[in-house]
């Protein structure tokens, strides 16, 4: 084939390629090489043709040329620097060909699919305390056959989860990275070239603007991943993005990366991830001061800084910034497999209100154990990872809870099952945003596997098998769900001041040991007693007294519940140490002033006022209360 298309200078101000009706505009930025320039691959024919670059074409290191005389439906292109050919890191579709080197990965070039949907959203932003985030990985979450989705390991596969989780209360869902990553680039092997695994976590310097091929059921990824962020949006569901950023990866790329998520996908949010994450450019942004950003820490003070050049600019907003570490996961971990000298700690960091911005906690993560494995392992077991068992976190601080792995002994399964409840319910309870693990809600195992990172296979998928232990701990998670969202006094904006400021007779929270507000945080101790005024909670507030009756310790536990006001009754809302943890008729407990705990379980009690007790008559109907405990030795 002869080439028919003219070239001249493009002049453009940014990498990347724009297709035109009678062509298209190529930029890229290059530095220190002999030769540079674009190879043109003709799809029907598979004809290759290249384009250097010369000096005419640049504007400092940036490259561009404009082609004309193509359609650009049927070309494909590469960069090549020196002796290597390498994709463009802007591009927004990748393909496969049969080139003359063999298989190569190439860049599409037509106008965008996702450009030519008429979508936008425009959803209001749910402050940080009422979120409830939902991790999952896009191929992991329903590849499993038992997952019962007709696109499974898909974009839309995750779409036709919505119902189940909106049944969970889930607000935003976080994906793990779902763009292509880069092969074959200057220094860098190709994907999984240097040890010959599976990538399954997709962690590694990207093609941030092209949504993941693999990930879509047909081939139109940019319009399946499009209609999965629909979807979400239609349900009332944020998405937020998993973004992995080297240190080579330049500032400006990764601005322009979150830019082009939120304007041409709607996307929500992000996770800035990697050693090279350019921080402060992003959380500055103008574009993205209503976009959710979540990293492990912030310099709010360096951000809040007036510019003094411009007052009028005032400080810029920090709301939309949170925090996650895994200080919270090692507490509860701590707590609840009852370590000593940590109580104290463990319940100021669960009524810990994060001020004007947010915090996110979990108990697991994709990097670690499941909840299920948590209480399961003792140990990792990571040998099919092909590592000697090298790769992955030594220090879980997990229980196995007597046997190490699966066992058929029924206390031991049975105490497993209380200990994962106890997570969820911390987890779901603690102040800040609680995000949950996909799979953690049903039992999923990763048969003590903490980094599947290349696990494409049972191993690293969500198992959607339906058993006894797993629908009954789904239920519990949506039970708990259920009552955070339904008692505004766990989504707290401001800080307690442990205080009764407005005289409504209980301070807004409180600890409690033993005895009525005398906490035990001494090193041995392992329960907590906390009371919550729901008077003071900032969305309806209503007369109630909710009472965590924390126990970690292996035996029972007798706690000290203040009186209640007169015509009111303390009701037991949960057990966790019960099978059927949430009762459809709560029963008042017998002794309104004390109440036992079985060892590692914990009781939710509240208090309303049920009657004036000088208009109650001297006789009433027997009521049903809850048993007395007697002591248990696990």
């Amino acid at each position: 084939m002869t080439a028919l298309f003219s070239t001249s200078p493009a002049h453009t101000l940014q990498p990347g390629a724009s297709a035109l009706q009678d062509g298209a505009v190529f930029g890229a930025v290059f530095h220190d090489c002999k030769s540079c320039g674009l190879v043109l691959y003709h799809l029907p024919d598979q004809e290759e043709f290249l384009v250097p670059f010369s000096d005419e074409y640049r504007i400092g290191s940036l490259y561009s040329v404009k082609i004309t005389g193509i359609k650009p439906e049927e070309w494909a292109y590469r960069y090549y620097r020196d002796d290597v050919t390498f994709i463009d890191p802007y591009a927004h579709k990748l393909m496969s060909i049969d080139a003359k080197e063999g298989e190569q990965k190439v860049c599409c070039l037509f106008p965008y699919a996702e450009d030519t949907l008429p979508y936008t959203h425009t959803g209001a932003k749910t402050p940080w305390a009422d979120r409830v985030i939902y991790q999952l990985h896009v191929r992991g979450f329903t590849a499993s056959r038992s997952s019962k989705v007709p696109h499974r390991g898909t974009f839309k596969g995750a779409a036709e989860k919505i119902p189940y989780l909106k049944k969970l209360g889930v607000t935003a869902v976080e994906l793990m990275p779902v763009y292509e990553l880069r092969c074959s680039i200057p220094g860098s092997p190709a994907e999984g070239e240097e040890t010959g695994k599976v990538n399954f976590w997709n962690f590694g310097e990207g093609c941030y603007f092209a949504p993941k091929a693999a990930y879509a059921a047909g081939n139109e990824a940019q319009k399946e991943f499009r209609a999965m962020v629909e979807a979400f949006h239609d349900a009332g569901i944020e998405v937020y993005l998993q973004l992995y950023f080297t240190d080579t990866v330049r500032i400006q790329t990764q601005v322009e990366t979150a830019r082009f998520y939120v304007t041409h996908y709607q996307i929500d949010g992000f996770r800035l991830m990697g050693s090279g994450v350019a921080l402060t450019a992003i959380a500055s942004d103008p574009i993205l001061t209503d976009t959710a950003l979540i990293y492990y820490s912030f310099p709010y003070e360096e951000l809040q800084k007036e510019d003094k050049e411009n007052p009028s600019s005032g400080k810029p907003p920090v709301a939309h910034l949170a925090e996650s570490t895994n200080s919270f996961s090692r507490l509860v971990r701590k707590f609840v497999k009852s370590d000593d000298q940590v109580t104290r700690e463990f319940a100021k960091a669960f009524v810990s209100v994060p001020a004007g911005h947010g915090d996110i906690h979990y108990a697991a993560s994709y990097e670690g154990f499941t909840l299920m494995d948590l209480v399961s392992y003792n140990w990792k077991h990571n040998e099919e990872n092909g590592e000697n068992n090298n790769d992955g976190e030594d220090d879980n601080l997990s229980w196995n809870c007597g046997v190490e792995g699966k066992t058929g002994k029924k206390d031991i399964r049975s105490l497993r099952i209380r200990q994962v409840k106890n997570f969820l319910l911390l987890n779901f309870l603690a102040q800040g945003t609680p995000l949950l693990r996909a799979g953690d809600e049903r039992c999923n195992s990763q048969g003590g596997n903490n980094n599947p990172y290349c696990q494409d296979n049972e191993t690293g998928w969500v198992s959607w098998k339906e058993t006894v232990d797993s629908r009954n701990v789904l239920e519990f998670t949506e039970k708990i769900s259920a009552f955070r969202r339904d008692h505004a006094i766990f989504r707290r904006k401001k800080p307690f001041s442990f205080s009764d400021y407005e005289a409504s007779g209980f301070p807004d929270v409180s600890f409690h040991g033993q005895e009525a507000w005398k906490p035990d945080f001494g090193g041995h101790s392992h329960s907590i007693g906390i009371m919550y005024n729901e008077a003071y909670a900032q969305e309806n507030p209503a007369p109630g007294l909710i009472y965590l009756a924390i126990n970690a310790h292996w035996h029972s536990q007798q706690f000290g519940v203040p009186t209640p006001p007169a015509g009111w009754r303390w009701r037991v809302i949960a057990d966790t140490f019960e099978q059927q943890s949430f009762h459809e008729e709560p029963p008042v407990i017998t002794d309104q002033r004390h109440v036992s705990v079985h060892g590692r379980s914990i009781l939710i009690l509240r208090a309303v006022r049920e009657f004036d007790p000088k208009a109650a008559k001297k006789s009433a109907p027997e009521e049903k209360t809850a048993t007395p405990q007697k002591n248990d030795n696990e």
